[in-house]
């Protein structure tokens, strides 16, 4: 009889291996702007930032913005000129890195290096407030010195945490889609996908050069209050229709696993990226169930 209960309760027990890569339930949900070009792009990010920047400096005394590299940072000029410029309580700010090379910060492969020539310089951040990685050799060490350091800020309750997950809630997170849809430096398919308590990881080996990095793991990224995508040009234009129109094997498409957890996700994208996509058709769940997005008439809307 004992023998029959046991073996009856097995049958409850899913036995199936769990995947490595995991999906939330049901579809994303995003907001999606669309540009004529890099121009439009550009003010509205500026637009949506300072937004974004105003709210969380009148509740909290601080705004914290995380940054990638690639172009995606020269779209940041609009913040750095005019009436924009001067709306922007620069002082309160904190900036810190999504992923960042493993190199001098004055390499011409640093992310540092990047944003400091194209917007860092041109406003009055303080220095003390712009979180650099700090510049070792090894990317082991780079990792833990710069998780250590945002433990340091979420200590000094310079950032936040969730309550739950305790991951650092980042006001405003700033990525790039890279042409196999990778994100910071979480490339398809590999193990760095799958980390779940780590902030930062190390990067050995990155498919692109140079190929030690570290980069803010997945749970770092969508525990963010804001997340937004920057897609430019038509050379983003069939990455871009992979990762909002078709569906992918779990791990296949990092960009699809950027989910906020409780949050905003953003995608800013130009007439050129978005030349593959059918934007007609986003209203019909059965054609695409998989995600939910909002297309609103502009940034303040």
């Amino acid at each position: 009889m004992q023998k029959k209960k046991e073996e009856k309760d097995d049958e409850k027990i899913d036995h199936s291996p769990r995947h490595l890569f995991q999906y939330p339930d049901g579809p994303s949900q995003a907001t999606f702007f669309r540009f004529d070009d890099v121009e439009e792009v550009s003010s509205a990010l500026a637009e949506y930032i300072v937004q974004v920047s105003n709210e969380a400096i009148k509740q909290r005394g601080k705004f914290t913005f995380v940054l990638s590299g690639g172009s995606i940072v020269k779209a940041l000029r609009f913040l750095a000129e005019g009436p924009v410029f001067h709306s922007i309580a620069w002082d309160k700010w904190h900036v810190f890195w999504v992923d960042e090379r493993v190199v001098p910060l004055n390499h011409e492969d640093s992310n540092y290096k990047l944003a400091k020539d194209e917007f860092l310089s041109k406003v009055p951040i303080p220095h003390e407030q712009i979180h650099a990685i700090q510049n070792f050799h090894d990317e082991k060490a780079a990792a833990h010195a710069y998780e250590s350091k945002l433990r340091e800020l979420v200590r000094k309750k310079v950032i936040t945490t969730k309550t739950a997950k305790k991951f650092p809630r980042f006001d405003f997170v700033l990525l790039g889609l890279g042409p196999d849809g990778h994100v910071a430096s979480l490339f398809p398919n590999r193990p760095s996908l799958a980390e779940e308590k780590l902030w930062v990881l190390p990067i050995s080996n990155s498919p692109k050069p140079p190929s030690k990095r570290i980069t803010m793991t997945l749970p770092c990224i969508n525990a963010a209050e804001h997340v937004a995508f920057v897609a430019l040009g038509s050379g983003k234009a069939h990455v871009l229709h992979r990762v909002l129109e078709r569906p992918a094997l779990p791990g296949s498409l990092p960009a699809q696993m950027v989910r906020v957890d409780d949050g905003n996700l953003v995608w800013f994208a130009d007439q050129g990226a978005t030349s593959e996509l059918h934007l007609e058709n986003w209203n019909n769940a059965k054609q695409f169930p998989f995600f939910d997005f909002k297309q609103p008439a502009s940034v303040s809307s």
